[in-house]
């Protein structure tokens, strides 16, 4: 059985996949850099008005319960505003559940609790707005494909831009003035991307550029690059230990056995005919088609299950965190004839977006 053609596309459908992953963190560390001696970062999970309580939990999932009182300065935080001048003054009841907040005092020596002298919010609808902002600048102004050559001299990427028609190539040429930041281990969150550099970069890695391109479409100049290098694999399942969250694969590239841990931030999902469908037709809604499949738990796996799993590369290529799963890809599996405009269809929205 051939398989080279349909793992094409398996890629990209996992790195599709990737583009749907939720802001979260998938350990809690010893150190929590959301809380410090003066502060604390995170989001309101519950409030408790009989006490002046609010209840904010950081990314990594520590709670800390900060107490308002009449000496508290409320204040809201425009989307994009970074200094104090552009600030609402509000009052304490107007924010709520799923809010954002920065809370400045005196944190308690066991960072458990602190009284509020300062309470900056920015609104869970503010942060949607602005989200929605930026998923619009990066889909009118950006670049998506994979880096096919690097030349240090002139800081230019030679990219493999995917477009629903195929690859085109395009080169991105970067100035002093372009920021560049690298996808964090196991994670295609724009969010956790890491400040990076033009030496930082490999053939090979997905990219994605936001910027201005020229008029004849050859060349195009970033104002932002963030970059990754991450691999897929496909094969059928021969174990799961559903209390460890993990399964092996027999993946089907280096017919070696991999094991795959799944943790509350991998994305789970379902392929449909709806998509199989898209992916020969090389649709212009994938990305859409792909957000409306089901999800499914790892207790709804059973072994011979087909699945593809997308991941960075680790040090070890027999154990990698999951990025993205997406099962019921059999037929694809079977296809020894990868539709290559589909999968470059798909992989134009391979990277997770802001």
């Amino acid at each position: 059985m051939r398989t080279s053609g349909s793992i094409r596309v398996l890629c990209v459908l996992a790195l599709l996949a990737s583009a749907s992953v939720v802001t979260a963190q998938t350990t809690t560390p010893a150190f929590d850099p959301a809380i410090t001696s003066l502060s604390v970062t995170g989001v309101v999970t519950d409030l408790k008005p009989d006490t002046r309580q609010v209840i904010v939990k950081t990314a990594a999932g520590n709670e800390v319960t900060v107490t308002l009182s009449d000496r508290t300065t409320f204040m809201r935080i425009p989307p994009g505003e970074k200094t104090k001048d552009k600030f609402v003054p509000i009052t304490p009841t107007d924010f709520g559940v799923g809010d954002s907040v920065f809370a400045r005092g005196r944190m308690t020596e066991d960072r458990k609790s602190m009284p509020a002298l300062e309470f900056y919010v920015m609104s869970k609808t503010d942060i949607a707005q602005k989200r929605e902002h930026e998923r619009d600048e990066w889909n009118k102004r950006g670049v998506t494909g994979m880096v096919s050559s690097l030349n240090a001299t002139t800081n230019e990427i030679s990219l493999d831009m995917r477009t629903p028609a195929g690859p085109k190539p395009i080169v991105v040429a970067a100035s002093a003035q372009t920021q560049f930041r690298r996808y964090a281990p196991d994670s295609v969150r724009f969010s956790e991307a890491k400040p990076s550099s033009f030496a930082e970069l490999k053939v090979g890695d997905q990219l994605r550029a936001l910027g201005t391109k020229s008029a004849d479409g050859t060349r195009f100049t970033p104002d932002e690059i963030v970059a990754g290098s991450f691999q897929t694999i496909g094969g059928a399942i021969s174990e799961i230990n559903v209390e460890k969250q993990e399964m092996k694969i027999n993946d089907l590239q280096s017919k070696q056995a991999v094991t795959v841990v799944v943790t509350k931030d991998s994305t789970m999902r379902k392929l449909s005919p709806e998509l199989l469908e898209g992916l020969k037709k090389g649709s212009a809604d994938l990305q859409e088609m792909f957000d409306r499949l089901p999800t499914f738990t790892l207790q709804e796996l059973k072994a011979g299950d087909s699945i593809l799993v997308s991941s960075t590369k680790g040090a070890d290529p027999a154990r990698i965190t999951a990025i993205a799963i997406v099962s019921g890809v059999g037929p694809l599996l079977q296809n020894a004839q990868g539709n290559r405009a589909a999968a470059n269809s798909l992989g134009a929205m391979s990277l997770g977006g802001p």
